[in-house]
């Protein structure tokens, strides 16, 4: 006898079925696209796609919509709407020259780009900037302590003054002539300037003093003054 075989039903997904009817749909439009039944099949194919993803019909129109929502979803996520710029000058609200900082895409296309105020810097570009400017604090530090030691080692910086009455000098002594003094003694090694805090003490007759002087955030120096009568 011979065998009857059954053939038995495929189960196809509603998925599937809709991506079909949309490509179906997309072929024949092109040749007719104003057909009001094509339309009618479209939007019906759409709302089974988006109910076979759970979602409502009217929160996703078509293939299309999915792929943008998959696009925003992902910028937010991975931060693909900020980029990463050095500044080239000031900004108010955003930051310094030659700070690094985080802006919107659209800031830096319409404004820092046109205005030259910004590049894009890497990861890499970065950590090289830190890596030059750690080295830069750690020289300008060490300057400052081989100043202080100097300062300490090379004794006092000796002013002549004219003495009158009671022994009082002439004139005021000032930061810029200790400045020079203390250039003169190291031989042009200690370069202090006036931006650098001194407390120069009250200097109104002759002797001994000390000058504190702020070579760098975390180093001090101690000068000695010795003011001296100046002889005719």
């Amino acid at each position: 006898r011979g065998t009857t075989s059954k053939l038995q039903p495929m189960a196809v997904s509603p998925s599937f079925i809709a991506v079909s009817l949309l490509s179906a749909v997309s072929l024949t439009s092109a040749f007719s696209p104003s057909l009001p039944s094509q339309l009618a099949l479209r939007n019906g194919a759409e709302s089974a796609l988006c109910t076979s993803h759970g979602r409502a019909g009217g929160m996703i129109r078509g293939a299309g919509g999915l792929v943008m929502m998959a696009k925003k979803k992902a910028g937010k996520a991975g931060g693909a709407d900020k980029m990463q710029v050095i500044l080239k000058g000031d900004i108010e609200g955003v930051g310094k020259a030659n700070e690094v900082v985080q802006v919107n895409v659209g800031y830096f296309n319409n404004f820092l780009r046109p205005k030259n105020l910004g590049v894009i810097i890497s990861d890499e570009e970065v950590a090289v900037k830190i890596e030059k400017e750690q080295e830069e604090l750690a020289r300008i530090k060490q300057e400052a302590v081989d100043a202080a030691e100097l300062i300490k080692s090379m004794g006092s910086v000796v002013l002549k003054r004219k003495v009158g009455a009671g022994n009082k000098i002439f004139g005021n002594v000032t930061h810029k002539q200790i400045i020079e003094e203390v250039k003169k003694k190291s031989d042009g090694k200690v370069k202090l300037t006036l931006k650098q805090k001194m407390d120069l003490p009250t200097v109104e007759g002759l002797g001994s003093y000390t000058v504190p002087v702020q070579l760098h955030p975390e180093v001090a120096g101690t000068i000695k003054l010795e003011v001296q009568e100046q002889k005719k």
